[in-house]
């Protein structure tokens, strides 16, 4: 079966889509600092260190409370920069951008290299600056680029067969309905659903439409009302 003529494989993402992968980041960032956190300072209290409540002062112990917050602090701050940046270089995608189906590229079709990676991240700064604006810019510009894609020069883009949500609104709509235009594949194919949603649907799920019903009852009492002619005689 052909595949849906509209199809976002390679289209500009969006704005809500590219806001969500973002916020799907964001929160596996703070689960895995506060993972990584709670087990290091776990980790330093068995051997007699308490990050909460020691004292920094001139002694062994003071230097190694004073080493062990810095490097805890530097792991905070340094984790959700390297997390995106490693991500962005090694797959195109960080895992909030999978889930939603999106990647990003440079906008002459290449993956990024480490040096773009991080032109992009401090681009996504410039964004923060502006009091967000680099990203609602993304809902305004025809390529769908924030102020951080523009400075690196970066496209995000549907890497799937993702679909919009009029896919949705016809399944949702089939079932309730129990549309009989489910045997018509044609149109079916032409709304922009998949062999795979037609067989979602079984013969039980089925029924005709008031209209189609009506049209048949009317066909039917029309030729029942027809005057039976018998073969070779002749009308009048």
């Amino acid at each position: 079966m052909r595949d849906p003529a509209y199809s976002l494989r390679g289209h500009y993402a969006g704005f809500v889509s590219r806001t969500i992968a973002f916020l799907i980041d964001r929160s596996i960032v703070l689960v895995l600092v506060a993972i990584i956190t709670a087990v290091t300072s776990y980790l330093l209290q068995l051997v007699g260190l308490d990050v909460i409540t020691c004292q920094v002062t001139p002694t062994f112990s003071g230097a190694a409370c004073l080493s062990a917050r810095t490097t805890l602090a530097v792991f905070v701050f340094a984790f959700a920069p390297l997390y995106t940046i490693i991500f962005w270089t090694l797959a195109g995608q960080t895992p909030g951008k999978y889930f939603l189906g999106l990647r990003v590229y440079r906008m002459d079709g290449k993956p990024l290299t480490l040096t773009r990676s991080v032109r992009r991240y401090v681009g996504y700064l410039l964004s923060f600056l502006a009091f967000g604006l680099g990203f609602i810019w993304i809902a305004i510009d025809d390529q769908r680029q924030g102020f951080h894609d523009i400075f690196a020069n970066t496209c995000v883009v549907y890497s799937w067969d993702a679909f919009q949500n009029q896919r949705l609104i016809n399944r949702l709509s089939l079932k309730i309905n129990k549309s009989r235009f489910l045997q018509n594949p044609e149109a079916f194919y032409g709304s922009g659903m998949t062999e795979q949603d037609a067989n979602y649907f079984t013969p039980d799920d089925v029924i005709a439409p008031h209209s189609l019903q009506d049209g048949a009852e009317t066909g039917d009492s029309e030729r029942s009302s027809e005057p039976q002619t018998g073969e070779g005689q002749p009308e009048a």
